[in-house]
Order: structure tokens, then C-alpha cells, then sequence
């Protein structure tokens, strides 16, 4: 691997080119700052390409009117699963 040298002289650094580091580099840049985004990753997006952006909301009333199961030990289940202890 080569080794770069970087001269770069900014307001702002942001790592991370997802939801939350765009945010963060678009808004520092609307007021003025100078702004670097870097991501370690072939694309941006972050987990937020993965999820496409979308929010679950375990046993909600829309999907129980539309007819969906999801029951409220099953999303505990599911989420403990994701984050255990």
C-alpha cells in the first residue's frame, strides 16, 4: 500500500458519509465552513444504504389494521437478539 500525504487545511471534518454525516457536513457548509466528509467505504449511504432509510415500529397500529402479526414478544425477541446484553 502507498503511503499518501494529505495538506488540507478546513473548518470542518466529518467521518462518516452516512444520513447523519451529510447532515452534519451540509449544514456546516450552508453557514459558510469549509467542509472535508471522508468515508472509509467504496460508496456513501453507511447503514443507512443498508436499511434504505426506513424505521420498523414493532406491533404498531398500522400494521395491525392492514392485517400484519407482530406481536409484541416477537419484536422484544427479535431486538434482544440484535442487542443483547
Amino acid at each position: 500500500m502507498t503511503q499518501q500525504i494529505w495538506d488540507v487545511e478546513t473548518d470542518v471534518i466529518v467521518v462518516g458519509a452516512g444520513a447523519a454525516g451529510f447532515a452534519a457536513a451540509i449544514t456546516a457548509a450552508r453557514t459558510g465552513a469549509s467542509v472535508l466528509l471522508l468515508e472509509k467505504a467504496g460508496m456513501p449511504g453507511g447503514t443507512t444504504s443498508k436499511s434504505g432509510g426506513t424505521i420498523w415500529v414493532p406491533n404498531n397500529s398500522f400494521m395491525r389494521a392492514a392485517g400484519f402479526e407482530d406481536s409484541r414478544d416477537d419484536a422484544l425477541r427479535y431486538i434482544s437478539s440484535v442487542f443483547p446484553r
